[in-house]
């Protein structure tokens, strides 16, 4: 065994990968020797998010469990292609530790690193596991979730695995100056406060939309407020015309890899509600609107919010799909908080009580240990 070696396990989506990046850090802040190994999917995404980082990243051919039974023999040879890296991989590295990070990319290197009987953990942030891990539950020693109701969607006999310690954020997410970020991005002032919207790692249309439909309203309250708006390459170009010529100030971005200054200027959020954007959200303190992803069957961004939006520190708007119907729900819920100074001042000061500061290095004790 390994001892300054560990496999991370998953990917697909940003808030698998984010989480997992804040463990890495807070695992070699303790031991600047650690050899830290990424296992993920082969997704554009994961590429973009680890492969800035430096860390050896070994993409998996493993594909999410598909509903049409046509396409079960593909999943299934990609699962047994992915058994093999993983066991591969195990074998050449011998890792001290190996932490999921959630999500389908988990699977095969979990699965084969319990059979090797390797210590292994496993992140659940989101409020309701998802099928990957609720297979992946029986596997491994330590399931560390976000909240402490999670613990209830498991099978007795697993909730002493259970350890809630909150959903881990980077470090360095947290150390941008407001500063370095008004020099980063220079369409925006000192002087005005910043709205920060994005839809997650996989973007957002539909919130988009609604954004790009509100331009004049939004324009109407360029004295005190400006944009900072993340939308992804396919609506850049309509979401740039919108606002060109607007009264307000709009830094408008295909996508952002400097999170840490985007925090340090961001006043208010327009945003999904996913496990990861749910804990930057309370460790940065800042109050949000959020606009749940529409999709999922468990509602799980719905919930994801829920002691946020308890704390008065973010409200819930449903996305209902629809550009009209968005914007009139954030005409309603979003506008007044931006045109209400006492209002908006209330929610800032909720969401500085729901921080949970040290995560990663809790769980990044566990894995040295």
């Amino acid at each position: 065994m390994n001892r300054n070696t560990y496999i991370f396990a998953g990917g697909g989506t940003g808030g698998h990968l984010y989480p997992g990046l804040a463990v890495a850090e807070a695992l070699q802040a303790v031991d600047p020797a650690a050899n830290i190994v990424f296992a993920c999917s082969r997704r554009t995404i994961d590429r973009r998010i680890l492969e800035p980082t430096g860390y050896v990243i070994v993409p998996q051919p493993v594909l999410p469990l598909p509903g049409n039974p046509l396409k079960l023999p593909r999943f299934l040879a990609a699962w047994l292609r992915s058994q093999k890296v993983a066991r591969d991989l195990l074998e050449d590295l011998q890792p001290h530790a190996v932490l999921g990070l959630g999500g389908f990319a988990a699977g095969p290197v979990i699965h084969a690193s319990a059979r090797r009987g390797r210590p292994t953990a496993m992140l659940n942030p989101d409020i309701v596991p998802g099928k990957a891990n609720r297979f992946l539950a029986r596997r491994v020693d330590v399931i560390f979730t976000q909240f402490a109701s999670t613990s209830d969607c498991f099978a007795p006999e697993l909730r002493p695995r259970v350890s809630t310690v909150g959903c881990p954020v980077r470090p360095t997410l947290l150390e941008g100056s407001r500063a370095e970020a008004l020099e980063h991005f220079p369409s925006l002032k000192p002087s005005r406060k910043t709205l920060l919207i994005f839809g997650g790692s996989k973007l957002a249309e539909s919130v988009t939309r609604a954004v790009i439909a509100l331009a004049d309203d939004f324009s109407s309250l360029a004295d005190e407020w400006q944009m900072l708006f993340i939308v992804g390459s396919k609506m850049l170009d309509q979401a740039r015309d919108a606002f060109a010529g607007m009264a307000i100030d709009a830094e408008i971005l295909e996508y952002c890899q400097r999170m840490d200054l985007a925090w340090a200027l961001a006043d208010l959020a327009l945003c999904r509600g996913g496990a990861g954007t749910v804990a930057e959200l309370s460790a940065t303190g800042t109050p949000a609107v959020v606009m749940p992803y529409p999709h999922h069957k468990d509602r799980q961004q719905y919930l994801n919010p829920g002691e946020l939006v308890q704390a008065r520190a973010a409200k819930v708007v449903e996305d209902r799909c629809d550009q009209a119907l968005n914007a009139e729900a954030l005409r309603v819920e979003l506008l007044p908080i931006l045109r209400d100074a006492g209002s908006h001042a209330a929610m800032q000061a909720a969401a500085k009580t729901t921080a949970r500061p040290h995560v990663a290095k809790d769980i990044a004790a566990w894995l040295i240990s």
